[in-house]
């Protein structure tokens, strides 16, 4: 439901107002030793991530929205939130073949992947 929930919004709030409403308020403007934090993740959060990374994969493949990837990072993002996991969703570009760019997004948690990067995409913003 909340991969149709997110779809939806998408569809309806502009996209330059999404990283406001799906930001990890919590964890905004972080300090140096806040960022390295971050990366240490407990036992418990560490099975939550992988709990909410294989519900994410399993919304994927049955969901109607084009832009899976953006859907499913700002559905985990959501989720991670409610759980007060710290998150990070980055958007990207790669150019493929033909010359055309091929934009995808990605969601991590500390060092985990919950949404994958898959490919060589730069990183265009972070949040």
């Amino acid at each position: 439901m909340l991969h149709l929930w997110v779809g939806l919004v998408l569809k309806v709030v502009p996209f330059r107002r999404i990283p406001g409403v799906f930001a990890s308020r919590q964890f905004d403007a972080p300090t140096e030793a806040e960022t390295q934090s971050r990366h240490t993740l407990s036992g418990r959060q560490t099975e939550l991530i992988d709990f909410i990374r294989r519900a994410i994969q399993r919304a994927g493949r049955v969901s109607p929205w084009k832009n899976r990837c953006l859907v499913s990072s700002l559905a985990g993002r959501c989720m991670l939130r409610r759980r007060n996991i710290p998150s990070q969703i980055s958007l990207g570009i790669l150019k493929g073949a033909d010359g055309r760019a091929i934009a995808h997004s990605w969601l991590t948690s500390g060092e985990i992947e919950i949404v994958e990067k898959s490919g060589d995409h730069t990183e265009m913003y972070r949040f």
